[in-house]
């Protein structure tokens, strides 16, 4: 098994977590963050750390494990850089929440939510995962779930406000999607309390393990599939057929 360095860019830091070593490390993202910036940031904050390969979530839309379009909430210069060549190493790229539901994943159906300085979702089914963009799905009237479910709109409105929301918003995910497991993540999942019924509350320290699946010898091995990303199980390639 390779030692992998997850980099996992939100909106508000890079978080960075490796093989071998505890905990994680993080600097500020922001609005003006390009793809050249986070790699910079990345090999100062981890000169000192020793991996061979890189798993990159990454906060918007992923086809063919590249970036397929810009972050809304961070600067431009993402599609079509060159990562592996900045990096030096192999790199694999998946959406951030996407890894996230990776990390936890096990069989059936599960939903993740993502909530941190913007809303994310991922659906995993039978070993499919399906990044969601949701922060446009209506939740009142004149407001979306990206107005409603933000950090911003945690400090603008407050607590009580917001948890109302987030109750509102999962009953109507659940409808559906109808999950066997539906996690609340992200960095603002600990302000959650109480839990809306039939959730869990995940870590986002155990999003390395979604990295490490990205990779072969991991007990499942995330490939890509245009938009989505298909499940192998015990980390194993399937063999090509000899012609």
């Amino acid at each position: 098994m390779s030692k992998v360095l997850m980099i996992d860019v939100g909106g508000t830091s890079v978080k960075l977590m490796a093989s071998g070593h505890e905990g994680f490390r993080k600097f500020p993202s922001g609005r003006t963050l390009t793809g050249a910036k986070m790699v910079k940031g990345v090999l100062a904050a981890t000169e000192d750390w020793n991996y061979e390969v890189v798993t990159l979530g990454f906060p918007g839309i992923v086809r063919d494990g590249k970036v397929a379009r810009n972050p809304l909430n961070l600067s431009g210069g993402w599609v079509d850089f060159d990562f592996e060549k900045a990096f030096k190493k192999p790199v694999r790229i998946i959406n951030d929440a996407a890894m996230q539901a990776l990390a936890s994943y096990e069989s059936g159906r599960m939903l993740f939510l993502g909530l941190g300085t913007s809303v994310g979702a991922t659906l995993i089914v039978d070993d499919t995962i399906v990044p969601l963009e949701i922060g446009l799905i209506p939740l009142s009237k004149s407001e979306a779930f990206m107005d409603r479910l933000s950090k911003k709109a945690l400090n603008t409105d407050g607590k009580r406000r917001w948890q109302r929301s987030v109750q509102r918003a999962v009953a109507l995910l659940q409808d559906i999607f109808f999950p066997d497991v539906f996690q609340i993540g992200g960095g603002n999942a600990k302000y959650v309390d109480p839990l809306p019924d039939k959730c869990e509350r995940g870590d986002n320290q155990d999003s390395f393990k979604g990295a490490i699946r990205m990779w072969p010898g991991a007990d499942m091995l995330a490939e890509p599939l245009t938009t989505t990303w298909r499940l192998k199980r015990n980390g194993k390639p399937e063999k090509k057929k000899k012609k």
